[in-house]
């Protein structure tokens, strides 16, 4: 009998040591335990809880999230710690996709095998899947704030975009969201959004982008004018039914899962602590979107720029930025009144570009409101001034922060949304800027084929281009795209790159995206027919812009040159160094000569006036879609920039 007892013992103090390393992992050097915390603390995926190194020689330890054999690659250290140190994840915080284990290493070696601790995380606290699972992926952005008036926090705006845009290609996201400010605005919106699609058309990113309107698009001139720059110069331009309406604001529903993404817009005030920001028509249609589409086995997320003052993600009680959305305006009432009814919401924020590291990245407000994700800035994160209880930019002059831009790469599964904080320019991700959703969706159908997120625009044969003016550019030879050979591809190749070459500046990004699209995966096609009719229904979408961006453009010759030139470019393109000779149409009412030229704004998106010789205008005028155009000059101040009127000439 006592043997028998003996041996109850021993296996009773064996399962005791088995579910005490459940909690704590003891390594030859030194030990990590992680408690658990908060009313998630028995969900799996959830970090939100206290790490503690022990055991370990004097000296400073790097705790890094790994998988069975190393630290997970792309990812900043948890934190940095000594023997008898700690780390505590705050709420919502997420335990990466692919994270098994948490080590504590010194020096470069990041092997689980070498590490001085290894901590393993219990199977009832992993996720259940790798990022390889995940539904879709996105990009989620603000703040890019694309500058050209000198503006010195912006300095970078330009650099940093292009870095946010590689990363996305890198990760493959499937698309980008923004949630707001993506130009500064300031001298008026044309030009900075001009440059703004210059930059997504060059960029090797191939996935569709869907901006948000913030304050710094209200930021001169007239709001309605203003709110129409965005919707002709944003991913909206993609879908005739937004251009037609004439609203900032939209939804857009992801292919496969028919998860919904809500674009609202600020509508009135450049700084939105002054006064109404949302229109009734706004709200009411946000309140009915929200009704059609809540509870129907999907995730809704809101785009909308402006935190609320002392609420939620960015903020909350501390109220370091100065220009939220004010509660003494009704409409701020209203749109927190509603949010507060849909707990499951995910709204995303900008606004305030603080940097990931302090850490006002989620809040739901104690379970009495949506979601809250704010974000940093791709611009120019800012810095909290304890002394002073203020923010501080940057990106002015500032070269130790030429490399620090941020946003979030998000993936999302059957259960779980993460959004992973990280360094746009480095591609790395912070393991304590890191959050979880739980997802409203319980699955999707795996068998729903992707599609274009905007696909209105469908051609099926050459006759559906038969209005349009091809110019030098020549139609593929068959849509019924039967024997394609090599070379017929190779020759498609070469015209749809000529032809996204000179419609970097363009009408329909997604049309745009589409014939980058076809054109990278063109020469991968295993069927050469297939390859061709795609890439040709992709080519004649785009070609129907080439005409469609012709306008006339009229200069007063005030200074009676004899002669007068147009200097066209873009920073691709140029029509020579002296120009094009414009043609005379008459005499205005003052007796100064009226000259014209016929230009495609889509080739040419700047202009410049000369005499042929050593006369020219001092500064470059841009052009755009709007109606013909007569520039003049001021004769008061040659150096101002040059009035332009919208008349008909002849």
């Amino acid at each position: 009998m006592k043997k028998f007892y003996k041996k109850i013992v021993l296996v009773i103090a064996a399962a005791v040591m088995f579910s005490c390393l459940s909690i704590t992992a003891v390594s030859a050097k030194g030990k990590l335990s992680y408690e658990f915390k908060g009313d998630e603390k028995n969900k799996a995926g959830y970090a939100e809880g206290k790490l503690t190194l022990s055991g370990v020689p004097d000296g400073k330890y790097k705790l890094y999230w790994a998988d069975e054999k190393t630290a997970l690659k792309g990812f900043y250290e948890i934190a940095e710690v000594k023997s008898g140190g700690s780390f505590s994840f705050g709420d919502h915080s997420a335990i990466p996709a692919d994270a098994e284990k948490v080590i504590a290493v010194t020096g470069s070696d990041l092997s689980v095998k070498n590490a001085a601790a290894v901590y393993d995380i219990p199977d009832n606290k992993r996720l259940k899947y790798k990022s390889s699972d995940a539904n879709y992926t996105f990009m989620n952005y603000s703040d890019i704030h694309i500058d050209q008036a000198d503006n010195q926090y912006y300095d970078y705006s330009e650099l940093h975009f292009k870095k946010a845009l590689e990363t996305a290609e890198r990760r493959k996201a499937e698309f980008i969201v923004t949630a707001g400010d993506n130009i500064t605005n300031a001298e008026g919106p044309g030009k900075e959004f001009n440059k703004y699609q210059e930059i997504l058309a060059d960029s090797p990113y191939k996935g569709y982008v869907y901006e948000g309107s913030g304050n710094h698009e209200l930021r001169t001139g007239e709001k309605k004018s203003l709110l129409d720059t965005f919707i002709t110069a944003t991913g909206l331009d993609g879908n005739d039914k937004t251009i037609t309406e004439k609203k900032p604001y939209y939804t857009v529903s992801e292919p496969k899962t028919g998860d919904l993404f809500i674009f609202m817009a600020l509508q009135f005030q450049y700084n939105p602590s002054k006064g109404e920001e949302f229109s009734k028509e706004q709200l009411d249609w946000f309140e009915k979107t929200l009704k059609d589409n809540y509870g129907k086995n999907k995730n809704i997320y809101l785009i909308q720029h402006a935190l609320i003052e002392g609420y939620g993600a960015g903020d909350d009680e501390d109220n370091y930025y100065t220009v939220p959305l004010n509660t003494r305006y009704k409409s701020t009432v209203r749109f927190r009144s509603i949010i507060e009814k849909y707990p499951e919401l995910i709204w995303i924020s900008g606004h305030t570009h603080i940097a990931l590291k302090y850490g006002y990245n989620y809040s739901n407000m104690n379970d009495t409101s949506c979601h809250m994700i704010h974000d940093s800035s791709v611009c120019c994160p800012t810095l909290l001034n304890y002394s002073s209880h203020s923010l501080s930019y940057t990106a002015a002059s500032d070269e130790e922060y030429k490399d620090l831009t941020e946003g979030y790469y998000v993936q999302v599964f059957d259960d779980a949304t993460i959004f992973y904080g990280e360094n746009l320019y480095h591609d790395k991700i912070y393991p304590d800027a890191t959050y979880i959703v739980e997802s409203c969706r319980k699955n999707y159908n795996k068998k729903t084929p992707p599609k274009n997120m905007d696909d209105d625009y469908i051609l099926g044969s050459n006759a559906d281009i038969e209005s349009f003016s091809v110019q030098a550019f020549t139609l593929p030879k068959s849509l019924v795209c039967r024997n394609i050979s090599d070379s017929d591809i190779s020759e498609l190749i070469a015209k749809s790159k000529s032809l996204l070459s000179e419609m970097f500046s363009f009408s329909s990004y997604n049309d745009y995206i589409d014939l980058k699209q076809a054109v990278a995966a063109a020469p991968k096609a295993e069927n050469k027919d297939t390859a061709y009719k795609e890439l040709s229904s992709a080519y004649l979408k785009l070609l129907k812009y080439t005409n469609l961006g012709n306008i006339t453009v009229y200069f007063t010759n005030t200074n009676e040159w004899k002669n007068v030139y147009a200097k066209l470019f873009s920073s691709k393109l140029n029509n020579g160094d002296k120009g094009e000779k414009m043609t005379y149409v008459k005499k205005d009412i003052d007796g100064y000569g009226i000259y014209k030229i016929d230009v495609n704004y889509h080739k040419y998106n700047q202009v410049i006036f000369t005499n042929g010789s050593d006369k020219e205008m001092s500064e470059a005028q841009t052009l755009s879609g709007e109606n013909n155009k007569l520039f003049y000059l001021n004769n008061n101040d040659p150096y101002a920039p040059y009035y332009v009127y919208l008349r008909d000439y002849e």
